[in-house]
C-alpha cells in the first residue's frame, strides 16, 4: 500500500486532523510570523518541517493499516465452519450497530439544526468522534466483503434502527404512564446543550 492507494477522502480527513493538533497549528502560526516579518527563508523551511511531519503521519497511518491486513483472515483461520460463522453473524452485529449509531447522531445534529446551526448535544461529543471509526468501520466492511453489495444490507439497517426506535418510545411511554417506574430512584435528567 502507498499513499496513492489511499482514498482522496481519507488523505483529506488525515490532513485535517493533522492540522488540528496543537504542534501543527503552532508551527503553522511560527510560519505565519515568519511570513510576516519578511523571513521566507524560515517560512519554506517551517513549511518543510509541516510538510515532513504530515508525510510521516500518512506513513505511520498506512503501515498499521498494513498491520492489520497482514493479520490472519478469518476465512483461512483453522476454525471450524459453524464457529467462523457464528463470529460473522456477531460481526455483522457490531457493523450494524455501528451504522445505527451514526444515523441517530446525523438525525439527533439534524433536530438541534433546525433551531440553531452551532447547537449539539455535549453528552454524544464522544460518540460523535467515534462516528470516524464507525465510517472507517463500514468502509472496511463495504471494501472487504460482500454484505453491504446488495439492498438487503440497507433494508436490514434501516428495519432495525426503526425497531430500536419504537423499542425506545416504549420505554418512554412505560416511565411516564407507571407510577410506580423508579420509585425512591427518580434522578431529574438534564442534558447539557452546548451553543
Amino acid at each position: 500500500m502507498n499513499v496513492n492507494d489511499l482514498p482522496q477522502g481519507l488523505l483529506s480527513k488525515i490532513r485535517e486532523q493533522f492540522y488540528a493538533t496543537p504542534k501543527v497549528r503552532q508551527m503553522e502560526v511560527t510560519r505565519q510570523m515568519y511570513i510576516r516579518n519578511g523571513n521566507l527563508t524560515a517560512a519554506l523551511a517551517m513549511a518543510q518541517d509541516i510538510e515532513s511531519l504530515y508525510n510521516k503521519c500518512v506513513f505511520e497511518y498506512m503501515e498499521e493499516n498494513r498491520q492489520k491486513v497482514e493479520q490472519v483472515e478469518l476465512a483461512s483461520a483453522d476454525i471450524p465452519v459453524e464457529d467462523k460463522e457464528e463470529l460473522m453473524r456477531r460481526m455483522l452485529v457490531c457493523f450494524m450497530c455501528a451504522d445505527m449509531i451514526e444515523s441517530s447522531v446525523i438525525k439527533m445534529n439534524d433536530i438541534l439544526h433546525k433551531y440553531d446551526k452551532d447547537m449539539c448535544i455535549e453528552m454524544f461529543d464522544d460518540i460523535r468522534s467515534m462516528m470516524k471509526m464507525s465510517e472507517e468501520k463500514l468502509k472496511y466492511l463495504q471494501e472487504n466483503s460482500g454484505y453491504m453489495k446488495d439492498l438487503v444490507w440497507a433494508d436490514n439497517c434501516d428495519n432495525m434502527y426503526e425497531m430500536m426506535l419504537n423499542k425506545a418510545g416504549a420505554i418512554m411511554r412505560k416511565r411516564k404512564n407507571d407510577e410506580n417506574w423508579g420509585k425512591g430512584k427518580r434522578k431529574v435528567e438534564t442534558y447539557k446543550v452546548k451553543q
